[in-house]
């Protein structure tokens, strides 16, 4: 196993509060990011991007998955653009 496969299926067996913590639905049905400290900065970047991607679309099991994963993918080609460890950034979404 490759050390990104090792990555993935150690960052897939974490505890999922980290990403249910990084994307969550607000009462009136929209998503609230908390993002950790070190993409900050980028948040306006992922909020268009998921407002493109979500805007008008019933928030399901299903849509809100997707769009964690779609957040989690983005926060870890933010750490690789930015010069940050990608390790750090599992950590800090585990």
């Amino acid at each position: 196993m490759n050390t990104l496969q090792t990555r993935y299926t150690s960052f897939s067996a974490a505890s999922s509060n980290g990403i249910e913590e990084l994307l969550s639905v607000a009462e009136d049905g929209n998503f609230v990011l908390s993002l950790p400290t070190n993409l900050k900065d980028y948040q306006q970047e992922l909020e268009r991007l998921l407002g493109k991607c979500f805007s008008g679309r019933a928030t399901s099991e299903g849509t809100l998955a997707l769009a964690r994963q779609m957040s989690i993918n983005w926060c870890l080609s933010k750490c690789k653009q930015t010069g940050q460890s990608v390790d750090q950034c599992l950590d800090l979404l585990s």
